[in-house]
């Protein structure tokens, strides 16, 4: 039996790829302080958390700079609530792993401390955790009012006055005020994972029925944040294909132009007005979104511009205005043949699912803010060093860690030092670009070992197979077929209009696209990511965890996709 699980199935959707350092040790930082001030709100014992000290800093770790989940550590973690057993499966399910695996805790009990000392520590737990449950609503609008105060406050920072000390007070400040409060926000995902994980056994031994996630759809019971964006696209689109002089500009122009034309002469349009309003609540919110890397749309506004473009050129993007009522399109349970009572039991768990799922994107969205708060900070601190001269570019700081930043900061690194350190990574990353690794990871080897094992393994070529995806949002058809456009990651310029995107992951960022695609294929990612439930909420059909999808389909191909079996299948 391996020693070690490292599992990226499901953080891949938010660190898809290469990862840089800074990312790495910001994220870190947060899982650390996050995890640990969560044990505290559910219940579990000072004794308890100490004991598991070394699990808060290891739970995502880095090999061949891809973020990967310790897997062993997540079981750790759930061992210390009530109803492991069960939660485990729940967890699996909701990480979207590829297998399951029966960690048990090795450490024996005596009759005395199992039911004298334990056990009522363990009744403590449930009732703070049913608590938590029932007033999780008005815990969360609490989180998002507090979080929203100190944000706005924030946000008003005119970061480019600040020295690096100050900018170093305000990003401790970010960490103690903001992601130390998420200990609420990471209690309702538990809560996502017991109400869906529920939700589906009950579904399978009551309605002999594997469909649950087809009676989850937000837009029955409330709004999601993770649709608004796509939604608030369609209505700018809109807006500009009923001004025909703005959607001459928009077809007949480059990106560069149509920019220009914004800022200057349609400034005081109403369409220009939606287009700013969008960069300003949803700057943050791009493409690779919680990579500190990554380029945002408020950074170059004209990504956005180029998918506008696209969608107000293509006459078979998804308008959401004409579709039928969505309310009739989700599916009920009244005409089951079961029990009221059991009809009664199912429908105040789905209403729990939905709720849960509709708060974790809001408090996701929330994150999402941080982290770009946080980007902010970084490139002003790689401004102030590149003034200094220790370094070239200010976007060579995602190349160190926030440690080395602060030893920087306090004068403990040379300029030679910290030339040397960046080159070094860059030439490290560089060689990593070119090597695949795979999602899951078992191994007894350290992660050094293993990453000298993976630079010399020569990259096997993927046979050809039969391919298949499991349903996460279904077509009106048993059959849908077209053109294949394959990304290994998001590229703002490529033609989406129509085709069947297959990809590795998405993530929130990915949907300004959504309103394009005909249907989407997804290598990694359980039934709660992303993809999968904005996929269904804006009748996308999607096939989910389908594994060597973008090594096999080959790019602009015809694919079929079969809604009854899941087989997809390629030329």
């Amino acid at each position: 039996m391996a020693k070690n699980i490292y599992d990226n199935s499901n953080l891949a959707e938010s660190y898809s790829g290469i990862t840089t350092p800074l990312t790495f040790s910001f994220a870190r930082r947060v899982y650390q302080d996050v995890y640990k001030s969560f044990c505290q709100i559910m219940g579990v014992s000072k004794k308890s958390i100490k004991a598991n000290d070394d699990m808060f800093p290891e739970m995502v770790v880095f090999i061949g700079h891809r973020m990967y989940y310790n897997l062993i550590n997540w079981y750790r973690l759930i061992s210390l609530l009530p109803g492991y057993k069960l939660n485990r499966r729940f967890l699996e399910k909701m990480l979207g792993v590829e297998k399951e695996h029966n960690y048990t805790n090795q450490q024996r009990y005596s009759f005395w401390q199992k039911y004298f000392l334990d056990f009522p520590n363990l009744v403590w737990q449930v009732f703070k955790i049913i608590f938590l449950f029932l007033f999780m609503g008005g815990l969360i609008r609490n989180f998002n009012r507090k979080f929203d105060i100190i944000f706005a406050r924030s946000s008003k920072l005119d970061l480019s006055s600040l020295d690096l000390k100050k900018l170093r007070a305000v990003y401790i400040s970010l960490v103690k005020n903001l992601t130390r409060r998420w200990r609420v926000p990471i209690a309702n995902d538990l809560a996502v994972m017991i109400s869906t994980g529920v939700a589906d056994k009950l579904f399978k031994k009551w309605l002999k029925q594997d469909d649950v996630y087809e009676y989850l759809k937000m837009s029955s019971h409330a709004s999601l944040i993770s649709l608004d964006p796509g939604l608030e696209i369609l209505a700018i689109s809109e807006k500009i294909k009923n001004d025909t002089t703005l959607s001459e500009l928009f077809i007949k122009n480059d990106t560069n132009k149509i920019w220009l034309q914004l800022e200057n002469e349609y400034k005081n349009t109403k369409v220009a007005e939606m287009i700013f309003y969008y960069l300003k609540k949803f700057g943050s919110r791009s493409p690779n979104e919680l990579k500190l890397e990554s380029i945002t749309l408020e950074e170059d506004p004209k990504i956005f511009i180029n998918c506008l473009k696209k969608i107000v050129s293509s006459p078979n993007a998804n308008n959401l205005s004409k579709k039928t009522n969505i309310k009739e399109q989700t599916k009920s349970i009244k005409n089951k043949n079961i029990s009221w009572v059991k009809k009664i039991v199912l429908n105040i768990i789905i209403k729990w699912s939905v709720n849960s799922i509709r708060r974790r994107e809001e408090t996701r969205f929330k994150r999402t803010l941080i982290f770009g708060f946080a980007r902010k900070i970084f490139l002003q601190m790689g401004r102030l060093f590149v003034k200094l001269n220790l370094m070239k570019s200010h976007r060579d700081i995602f190349y160190l860690k926030t440690g080395e930043i602060f030893s920087i900061i306090d004068q403990k690194m040379s300029k030679d030092d910290v030339d040397k350190l960046i080159q070094n990574r860059k030439v490290t990353i560089k060689k990593w670009r070119g090597i695949e690794l795979p999602r899951r990871i078992e191994t007894d080897k350290t992660i050094k070992e293993q990453e000298q094992e993976f630079l010399i393994k020569t990259d096997i070529e993927v046979e050809r197979t039969d391919l298949f995806g499991v349903i996460a949002s279904k077509a009106k058809q048993s059959h849908i077929d077209g053109e294949a456009l394959v990304l290994t990651d998001f590229d703002p310029v490529a033609d989406y209009s129509n085709k069947i995107l297959v990809t590795r992951q998405t993530d929130p960022g990915w949907s300004i696209v959504f309103p394009l695609i005909k249907g989407l294929v997804v290598e990694r990612g359980g039934m709660l990511s992303h993809a999968a439930i904005v996929a269904r909420e804006l009748g996308i059909p999607c096939l989910i965890g389908a594994t060597n999808a973008t090594s096999l389909v080959k790019d602009n191909s015809k694919v079929i996709l079969n809604f009854s079996t899941g087989q997809i299948s390629y030329e």
